[in-house]
């Protein structure tokens, strides 16, 4: 098949990365420069923004039947290459004391990135397990980046099985579901199911197995076992794109697969997932609240916040709003989660040099106002908005998710949504609360203003105003997502 320039065209995102990613692979065999790789990194992903431009002008063109660029993919992949450069970033100031080589992270990253545009535009099960592989095989490589840290190793190997097993049930699910229907395309497939009911038996045991791999890529309950502890183990930024570009990706994907396929109009299926969805946000947000590791806290917080976002795959077929709800909870939740994690590698850098053990525990920053208090400002703007307290754009999020669950009568979702905010509430204000003790002993005495003027710094108060901004004014945020929705429905 000969692809036509508009199909080059749309596929600039994925040709720039993968050129840059064969570029570093030279550059690094012949000499290594660690400034020169992270600004060629960033360069790429730059460009790979820029190029978007050129891809909407083209847009709701299919590539060789295997990919969609439309509105919606440009949507998720401009949430991609914005967060992988934020953790590039994040990445830079932590492998800065890192003794070992460097530049193969910022390869690792490149490769699962590309892995993530290519989900956020699939829509085909090909593609759908290329782009899952792309993204989760570099992933067993950064968890243990730091490999003389045995928590990384142990992080590391347990993501490997559990990602092993979760992608053959996904192999085994799409041979079923090719069985029944005779393709892997979403549209087509959508096709073939005539009735309104998933009723063949294959067919429904099928979209059970790839709904088992959605929960364990989105780490719901009773998939979650491994979040905390990789989330634990991993690189501060590596759990940062894990929370963001690596669930958003799949999440996208998956929008778009029950948006193509009827599964919801099983009640079986649909049973399924009320009940994942109520665990995840109900428990995750209890096992949060035992947490002393600000990190495995933020791992069962996410568990919680992708638990709110399967309420909008289980009505995506029966009211439109999910669509939008989903997308507005998604960029609250990236804005909030980037900005905790950028406070927590600013922090925590000093005590890499050091090896020190204490850098995630919540207790150590406790105090954090008496000696920075702009970092302290941002970290609580950041928590309060994962909280979804009003005047922020997390609010804004789950008043469009609570409205949601209402509008469709999942009142027992509803009601978990109500007790799980409440207990969200209790221990983000409790971290909130302990950063303005005062303390005889700050542990945080050592950090200064010079992070204000870095990229980083920059980011970390852009955040904090859009934070604000879109929680007082969100029309904006919400007119953009409006406009989305045509091109996917």
């Amino acid at each position: 098949m000969i692809i036509v320039p508009n199909q080059l065209i749309a596929s600039l995102p994925l040709i720039i990365i993968g050129s840059t990613i064969f570029i570093l692979l030279i550059l690094i065999s012949w000499q290594r420069n660690h400034l020169f790789t992270v600004l060629l990194t960033c360069i790429c992903l730059g460009l790979s923004y820029s190029s978007l431009y050129f891809v909407s002008k083209v847009s709701d063109i299919d590539i060789m039947s295997l990919l969609c660029a439309d509105s919606y993919s440009i949507f998720y992949i401009t949430l991609i290459i914005i967060s992988s450069l934020y953790i590039t970033i994040l990445g830079y100031i932590w492998l800065n004391s890192f003794i070992d080589n460097k530049e193969e992270f910022y390869i690792l990253l490149l490769i699962s990135t590309l892995g993530a545009i290519i989900l956020s535009s699939t829509n085909n099960f090909i593609t759908l397990f290329l782009g899952i592989e792309l993204l989760s095989l570099p992933l067993f490589g950064l968890i243990c980046y730091d490999f003389q840290k045995k928590l990384s190793i142990e992080a590391s190997i347990k993501y490997t099985i559990l990602s092993a097993v979760a992608s053959s049930l996904l192999l085994f699910g799409m041979a079923l579901i090719y069985t029944s229907c005779g393709s892997f395309n979403f549209l087509l497939i959508g096709e073939k199911i005539i009735s309104n009911l998933i009723k063949e038996p294959l067919l429904l045991i099928g979209f059970v197995m790839v709904i088992t791999t959605i929960a364990f890529k989105l780490s719901l309950i009773p998939f979650h076992l491994w979040t905390p502890d990789v989330y634990q183990g991993a690189p501060a930024s590596i759990s940062a794109f894990m929370s963001t570009v690596g669930k958003i990706s799949i999440f996208s994907v998956f929008t778009r697969l029950f948006i193509y396929i009827p599964i919801t109009n099983s009640t079986k299926i649909t049973h399924i997932l009320v009940i994942i969805a109520l665990m995840s946000i109900v428990l995750g947000n209890i096992m949060a609240m035992f947490q002393k590791n600000i990190k495995r806290l933020l791992g069962y917080s996410s568990i919680s916040h992708f638990g709110y976002l399967l309420i909008s795959l289980i009505t995506v077929q029966s009211n439109k709003l999910s669509l939008e709800s989903s997308q507005i909870y998604i960029v609250s939740y990236i804005i909030g989660i980037l900005g905790i994690f950028g406070v927590i590698v600013l922090i925590s850098r000093e005590n890499y040099k050091n090896n020190s053990s204490d850098t995630d525990l919540i207790q150590h920053y406790s105090g954090l106002f008496w000696s920075n208090p702009i970092l302290c400002i941002i970290m609580t703007i950041m928590m309060i908005s994962l909280a979804g307290i009003p005047m922020t754009v997390g609010f804004i999020g789950k008043f469009y998710i609570t409205s949601l669950s209402i509008a469709t009568h999942l009142w027992w979702l509803t009601g978990g949504i109500i007790i799980s905010s409440v207990i969200g509430v209790y221990y983000y204000l409790r971290i909130t609360l302990s950063l303005y003790q005062y303390s005889p002993k700050i542990k945080n005495a050592n950090i200064s203003n010079n992070w204000i003027c870095t990229p980083l710094g920059i980011i970390l108060i852009t955040n904090t105003f859009l934070t604000i901004l879109l929680g007082i004014y969100p029309k904006p945020l919400i007119n953009l997502i409006q406009s989305i929705h045509p091109m996917i429905y």
